[in-house]
Formats: structure tokens, C-alpha cells, sequence
């Protein structure tokens, strides 16, 4: 198979001698287990297209791209593998990539599907040719086995399982299980691969992504190392190096409220962002009350003499959800004169929460990341922010939460909700390399106004 460029999304890759291995081996099962922005995925998109053009004995040729969910086989591989297939080899470009199926038909009768497995019916009961099975990580428990390699066995078909290792994932530890037999000799056609984005990556973006990792998410994301999973999940707290008095009011500055809208309890925390860091110096945790009482508590502590403006975040059920009067709590914060002057408040509310395990992830980055920066600091007196911080965990054995204690999580929930929205990590290229926003810009000097976030 030839690796002449077939569009112009065919860019030069970094020569790389395990890529180029992966490239030409005739292995049918593959396992590819490395780091972020390391290439593994453009590789292996590009290896599934060549195979369009390869004929076979039978006419209907079948192959899958698949992604742990339909939105992110739309959102984020759709339009990158179309730009891969020139439009010679499509005959009816519009017919030919039809996007609401998201299959691309070639006119030698060629099929590429690119699908979420979470919605799997789609390519349920036809006979795959060859498939990438991407992220496996965040695949679900079995979707392998179950979906994908019944589909492979009567046409003696190829299948390459990639993503970054992921203490947490769903998947992890059948993907791992997989990575380790593959790189054991076997009687299964299998073979596994391993490199890190270091050996692809610039000093300069290597570093601009460790910034906003913790140091373990680094191991995983960059050195593509399995790292042992933990029950704390805010495991880059420290006592010692988050707690700091250095966290403290400023009446100059604006004040960022981070919301959990409970009745019992009510958890907020205050802070300030200053040069890309965070500083909490005070939280409100009320029992058996609602929003109107904790803005009266708010504007006691604060209200009368502070002079830096005022930004709110939440969560996305509090746009409809109310805690005791008949408007919503964001409606209720808007209507507070109170916090309208000298400067006005902006609130910002998502129209659908982040997931879990972003929040986790973004939080625990900025408590430390991969250069060992702390970038979250908590005033002594949080005691109960910081006891959550130390306490919230896992359940044994899973990534699921442990909502045992029904006083735990609602304020590290208020924290998490301002930290996603002001650094949150995400993949800013096809690559997969992490970027981030930064810090609170100016209240302006204008009218209430609430800003919503998609």
C-alpha cells in the first residue's frame, strides 16, 4: 500500500519508524496504544482509506471508523476522514458522502462507515472488511467482542484498536488486556504498538500541553504509559502546597461565583483569577435554604463594599429548576440589584453541564499539572471545600462516583462548574493536542446581562 499523498489533507508526517512499521505490516489484528497528538490516529484513518481502493472477490466491500458516540463520529472524524478520499474515487459527491448516514460510498462500490458505538445498529449484520476502532479507552466493556468481531470473521477481516491509555476509561482494562496480549507472541494475528508524543512533538508543544495536565494525565496523554487508577479523584491536592493564604478577598477585583444550587446543602465558592491562577478565599455551605437566602449571605460578606464587579457560574438544571420561590435560580441572580453596581454581573450558565469526568480532569490540572505548576489555590478557612477535595473518591474498582455520602460533591461541583468554563482542557487540533482558555476578562460597564454557554 502506497502512502502517496491522495488530497490535500495528505500532509507530510514526521517519519516514524514504529508508524511506518504499523503502516506495513499485514498483522490482521493490531493494537495501538500512544500518546496524544503522537499520530496513531492519522495513520491509522489513512491506512482504512487506502483500503478503499484495495478490490476484493465480492462487490459489497465494508469498512468502520468507529468512536465511542454518534456525536463524536459526526463532530469530530466525519468531515477529517472525507477530506482524506478525492473526489475521483466518489463519483456523486453528494450521494457519495451522504452525512446524515455519515457513509461515504466509492465508485468501486466501497463502503466506509463512521460510526458511534453507542448507537451501533447502523452497521448491525453486514460483513466488515477491515475497521479502526478509535478511542477504545471510552469504548464500553465488550463493544469489541460483541459488535465489532463477529462482523470481521467470515471475510477474514482487519482490525486496528488505538487511543491513549486511561486510568479511568470505561474500557481500560479490556484495551489493556488487549495491548498486553499483542505484545506477547500469539496464535491471533495480533500485534501491539507503543511510542510516546515525544517522539513527534516539539520541545514548544510538548511543554504548552504539560501545562495543563496534572503530572499523571501526562504519563497517559503524552508518555502513552499506563498509570495506575486511583480512588481519590482530586488526587493533585495537597494540604501542604493548595492551601495557601495567598487566597484572599481583594475588593478591586472581581469576585467569580461558582454554584451548586442545593437545598441541603447550598454550596458556593468565591474567588478571584489573577495572571491565569485561582485564588478561592471564601465559600458559603448552608443547610435547609435556597438561592435568595445565600445571595442575602453574599451580599452581607461582601456586597456593601466591594467595588470589582461580580461573575456567577452553575450548572444547567438551574436555568429551570428553582429552589423555593417561582422563578429560576438564574432569573433570581439577574434580578438582584444588588450586585449591580458599581460595576455590572455577568452570568454565565451552560445550556448542557460538562461531563463529569471533564470537571475531574480540568480541576485536578489545575491543582497540578505536568510541569508540577499549581495553579488553584484555597484559603485556610474552605475547610469545606477542602475536606471534599481530600475525600470525594471512586467507587473500588470503577470511575463511578461514590455518592454514598450525600454531603459530598456538592462543592467541589461549585468549584468544577467555573473551572470548565474558564480553563477547560480540549482537543484544539485533529491531532489531538490539548489547548486552554484563559482567566476572567473585565465586567463591562454596561446593563445586567446573562451570557449563555453552549
Amino acid at each position: 500500500m502506497s502512502a502517496v499523498p491522495l488530497t490535500p489533507a495528505w500532509t507530510q508526517l514526521r517519519p516514524h519508524r514504529l508508524q511506518s512499521k504499523l503502516w506495513r505490516t499485514t498483522a490482521r489484528f493490531t493494537v495501538v496504544v500512544a500518546g496524544r497528538g503522537s499520530g496513531k490516529t492519522e495513520v491509522s484513518r489513512r491506512k482504512l482509506v487506502r483500503y478503499l481502493d484495495v478490490l476484493k472477490p465480492w462487490l459489497d466491500r465494508n469498512y468502520v471508523y468507529g468512536l465511542p458516540t454518534y456525536s463524536q463520529a459526526k463532530r469530530v472524524a466525519w468531515e477529517q476522514i472525507n477530506a482524506l478520499i478525492p473526489d475521483s474515487w466518489v463519483s456523486n459527491k453528494q450521494s457519495g458522502r451522504n452525512k446524515s448516514e455519515l457513509c461515504i460510498t466509492t465508485d468501486s462500490g466501497a463502503k466506509l462507515y463512521v460510526v458511534g458505538l453507542d448507537k451501533p445498529h447502523r452497521i448491525e449484520g453486514i460483513q466488515l472488511d477491515g475497521a479502526v476502532i478509535d478511542e477504545c479507552s471510552d469504548q464500553h466493556p465488550n463493544t469489541y467482542t460483541k459488535t465489532i468481531l463477529p462482523m470481521l470473521t467470515h471475510r477474514n477481516a482487519w482490525c486496528s484498536r488505538i487511543g491513549v491509555p486511561k486510568r479511568n476509561g470505561v474500557g481500560a482494562a479490556e484495551f489493556k488486556a488487549a495491548f498486553e496480549e499483542g505484545l506477547q507472541p500469539n496464535d491471533k494475528g495480533l500485534e501491539s504498538y507503543t511510542w510516546s508524543s515525544s517522539t513527534i512533538l516539539s520541545k514548544e508543544q510538548l511543554n504548552d500541553v504539560l501545562a495543563q495536565l496534572t503530572a499523571k494525565d501526562a504519563e497517559e496523554q503524552l508518555g502513552g504509559l499506563w498509570v495506575a487508577g486511583e480512588g481519590q479523584i482530586f488526587y493533585a491536592y495537597s494540604e501542604t502546597d493548595s492551601v495557601s493564604e495567598t487566597a484572599k478577598y481583594d475588593p478591586n477585583d472581581i469576585i467569580g461565583v461558582g454554584s451548586d444550587f442545593n437545598v441541603n446543602p447550598m454550596a458556593w465558592v468565591l474567588f478571584h483569577v489573577r495572571d491565569g491562577r485561582m485564588y478561592v478565599f471564601d465559600e458559603i455551605y448552608i443547610r435547609n435554604t435556597n438561592t435568595q437566602a445565600t445571595l442575602d449571605i453574599l451580599y452581607e460578606r461582601y456586597g456593601q463594599y466591594h467595588r470589582g464587579g461580580w461573575m456567577f457560574f452553575g450548572d444547567a438544571s438551574a436555568q429551570n429548576r428553582h429552589s423555593s420561590t417561582a422563578i429560576t435560580d438564574y432569573i433570581q441572580i439577574k434580578n438582584d440589584k444588588r450586585f449591580d453596581e458599581p460595576k455590572a454581573k455577568v452570568i454565565f450558565y451552560p445550556t448542557k453541564n460538562p461531563p463529569v469526568a471533564d470537571r475531574f480532569a480540568a480541576t485536578n490540572a489545575m491543582l497540578l499539572n505536568g510541569l508540577g505548576v499549581r495553579r488553584l489555590f484555597i484559603n485556610p478557612k474552605c475547610k469545606y471545600l477542602r475536606n471534599d477535595l481530600m475525600t470525594r473518591s471512586y467507587k473500588e474498582g470503577t470511575r463511578e462516583v461514590d455518592e454514598s455520602n450525600k454531603d459530598s460533591g456538592h462543592i467541589t461541583d461549585a468549584l468544577g462548574y467555573p473551572i470548565h468554563r474558564l480553563f477547560p482542557l480540549r482537543a484544539s487540533t485533529p491531532m489531538g493536542q490539548i489547548s486552554t482558555a484563559v482567566g476572567i476578562n473585565s465586567v463591562p460597564e454596561s446593563t445586567v446581562i446573562a451570557t449563555v454557554i453552549t
